[in-house]
């Protein structure tokens, strides 16, 4: 039976970056799903040109926190997955990677796992892009960490969360 629009609303609504995670691998069969949500986004003129990096190995992970991930440091996350674009259609692809990024967030809440993201800084990028890899004509920047959250210690963490706007101070409908 499928989800109703309540129950995936409050989903949507729930969903919050992740910092804090467990040593616990993540499952091949939760990667796959991931992976196949992010195969699925939606992008500009369905070109698709978008692809990942799934890094698994702690060192890697440990030196993308050194290019700038800091989420990644924080999180010590069972994985990591680098987006990498077009360099040629910047404009495009810097909204289909944020696209991308939000769905594997998604995704990997929807199979009970946090997820994070952040961006890789300074030289950051070229660096990552050597360590994997990467073509030097291909744009790297967005890293999402996804594991399993570590609830004990986000418990300990101040829960402040920013209140967010009346909807009528966020919608402006016909007008501004």
């Amino acid at each position: 039976m499928p989800a109703s629009p309540t129950d995936l609303l409050g989903f949507l609504r729930r969903l919050r970056t992740t910092r804090e995670f467990t040593p616990e691998a993540v499952s091949d069969d939760a990667l796959q799903d991931i992976l196949d949500v992010g195969r699925w986004t939606g992008t500009a003129n369905n070109r698709q040109s978008g692809e990942v990096v799934v890094v698994r190995d702690a060192s890697v992970r440990q030196r993308l926190t050194e290019y700038g991930a800091n989420t990644a440091a924080k999180a010590a996350a069972a994985l990591v997955i680098v987006t990498q674009g077009d360099t040629e259609r910047f404009e495009h692809e810097t909204f289909d990677e944020g696209r991308l990024a939000e769905r594997l967030q998604l995704a990997a809440a929807a199979r009970g796992l946090g997820a994070g993201v952040t961006w890789l800084k300074g030289d950051g990028p070229e660096k990552a892009k050597q360590m994997l890899g990467i073509p030097a004509d291909r744009r790297v920047r967005t890293v999402v960490c996804i594991g399993h959250r570590d609830e004990a210690a986000i418990a300990t963490k101040p829960r402040n969360p920013q209140p967010r706007k009346p909807t009528g101070e966020f919608a402006h409908f016909d007008r501004y």
